[in-house]
């Protein structure tokens, strides 16, 4: 009996070659373009997490208790790079830290003034945990410089300088004082995040300590771990080596914005998702209740002989998941081969101002996670028993007598 379903099942679908190819072929599509949508969607969100993690935020970030609420310089880690020194060596799990002092202040050129984030960087420990030493595209990394800047291209820009020219950095020191020293710009860097390209500098960390007057002190630790899903056992590890007076904070929770965005971009994935499985059943249905009506005599003659409507319901139900599971395959490859052809990612060049300001480069990477497979397939089918039900239902009520005599 199951056999026999089964190849009643095929056949129905091959009697109408147009239409079983024009509901394969909307499946198909429906499919390959949901994936290609979710692949360039998970690539965006991908760049925006890497991007924060390595442009500023790494997987953990050390500070003083209460750094929230009074950010820059008046939390202060005491010693806090011979402190890391003693906690983080050696730690199972950690990859490289580094310091920074960091505050606002007001950077001067000859024709514009503006305010931005003034960051003290150890270079050589910075280069292990961020992608600024090799994100310079004019002049030099801090590396053996003194008196010298690294600004973002926009903020050169907005200041009208270039590499050589002459700056004056104001800040307010620990006691509140306001102090300023002269500084040329070293190198000029272009990440993919615009927040830090417009509006931060970087200075060498001793002349950063020196210039806010902090001595020893540093505003945070910079910690990247060997492996990102191991960061909370990290964090753990890291957060029982260091005094009760200083915190650890995973990226996710210094940024829940970016978290906030990441999770809004998975319910958008699964809005687009609805919208076109929603269709497909729909399509689905119609074309079921095609081949029922067509079929009406058939269906008349196999009652009359026996055949019930379990048998019926059953046949039409496993034609609906042929008719999705063909669309599906061809699908899966479509939307995986597209992705792949993507490989060196989508030039987007054109809306690379609105971009940037979210951590995302000109350039966008489809990435297609395995769950983007599965659970595509898996709603594919369940949608397509659904689809089934009501063209099914609609041929067990035929009456065998009016079938038979049905034209």
């Amino acid at each position: 009996m199951g056999a026999g379903i089964w190849r009643m099942a095929w056949r129905n679908i091959g009697r109408s070659p147009r239409r079983t190819g024009i509901v394969v072929t909307a499946v198909a599509v429906g499919l390959a373009g949901v994936l290609l949508a979710m692949a360039v969607n998970y690539g965006m969100v991908f760049q925006m997490v890497e991007t924060a993690i390595a442009t500023e935020l790494g997987h953990l970030q050390i500070h003083g208790n209460g750094f929230d609420q009074k950010p820059g310089i008046e939390i202060r880690i005491e010693q806090g790079e011979r402190l890391a020194s003693d906690a983080l060596s050696e730690l199972p799990g950690l990859e490289a830290w580094a310091p920074r002092v960091r505050s606002s202040g007001l950077v001067f050129s000859p024709r514009a003034n503006v305010g931005v984030q003034v960051v003290g960087i150890d270079p050589a420990r910075e280069a292990r945990v961020s992608v600024l030493a090799d994100s310079i595209v004019s002049g030099d990394y801090l590396d053996g410089q003194r008196r010298k800047l690294l600004l973002g291209e926009k903020l050169a820009s907005r200041l009208h300088v270039d590499v050589g020219d002459k700056l004056v950095l104001s800040v307010q020191d620990v006691q509140g004082e306001m102090t300023g020293e002269a500084f040329r710009v070293g190198g000029l860097f272009r990440t993919a995040s615009g927040e830090l390209d417009r509006g931060s500098v970087f200075l060498r960390i001793d002349e950063g300590k020196q210039l806010f007057g902090l001595g020893e002190a540093i505003s945070e630790l910079v910690v990247i771990a060997e492996q990102r899903r191991r960061v909370d056992d990290l964090k753990s590890a890291v957060q029982a080596r260091l005094p009760g007076d200083l915190e650890v904070r995973t990226w996710e929770e210094i940024q829940p914005l970016l978290v906030y965005f990441v999770d809004l971009f998975d319910q958008m994935g699964w809005y687009v998702y609805g919208a076109v499985f929603v269709a497909m059943a729909f399509g689905i249905a119609n074309v079921l209740l095609m081949s029922v009506y067509e079929r009406i005599r058939e269906i008349g003659i196999l009652m009359a002989i026996g055949k019930g409507p379990r048998r019926l319901v059953t046949g039409i139900v496993i034609e609906s998941l042929l008719l999705t599971l063909l669309g599906v395959m061809i699908g899966l490859a479509v939307g995986a081969l597209s992705v792949w052809l993507l490989r060196d990612g989508i030039d987007l060049s054109r809306w690379a101002e609105g971009l940037t300001a979210y951590g995302v480069g000109t350039k966008i990477v489809p990435v297609l996670r395995s769950r983007d497979l599965i659970m595509p397939t898996l709603v594919a089918v369940v949608t397509a028993v659904f689809a089934s039900l009501w063209p099914a239902l609609r041929a067990v009520r035929i009456r065998p007598a009016d079938a038979v005599r049905h034209t």
